[in-house]
């Protein structure tokens, strides 16, 4: 198939579309979940509504730890605000790391499963993502 086949009529790759239909189903299921659960409903959850599309994202992600009991409600929106700031803060733009969106957020996710076993200073969050956006731009 040619590369030009594997384009959409706005040119963007079909891997794109895709990562892109990926996360806008992640984030609307989740948006749907908080909404049509009455125990969400609460003003401890209130929180939730001002979640970004990107917020909802890493929600869906970290929720599976609160219903483990790895997370308590407030530690579990910390770590929403956390890793939302190490996205913005210390995660380059994608121009400049080649990193697709998904790619992004599995480095979050694999830097927070590290922070729960090992406590983590800013600086070695930083160096870790340093790290493994070098180990992804040397692979592709």
């Amino acid at each position: 198939m040619s590369s030009s086949a594997k384009e959409n009529s706005l040119k963007f790759p079909e891997s794109t579309i895709k990562e892109l239909e990926n996360f806008t189903k992640v984030v609307c299921d989740g948006r749907n979940f908080l909404k049509n659960k009455i125990e969400f409903q609460t003003e401890e959850w209130s929180w939730t509504a001002d979640l970004d599309d990107d917020g909802m994202f890493i929600f869906c992600y970290l929720f599976y730890d609160y219903k483990q009991n790895i997370l308590n409600l407030e530690s579990l929106k910390e770590s929403i605000y956390t890793l939302e700031l190490l996205r913005n803060k210390i995660l380059p733009s994608r121009e400049i790391t080649g990193l697709p969106q998904l790619e992004e957020f599995q480095l979050l996710f694999t830097l927070y499963e590290r922070m729960k076993r090992e406590e983590m200073s800013w600086e070695n969050c930083e160096k870790y993502i340093t790290d493994q956006i070098a180990k992804y731009q040397l692979t592709n």
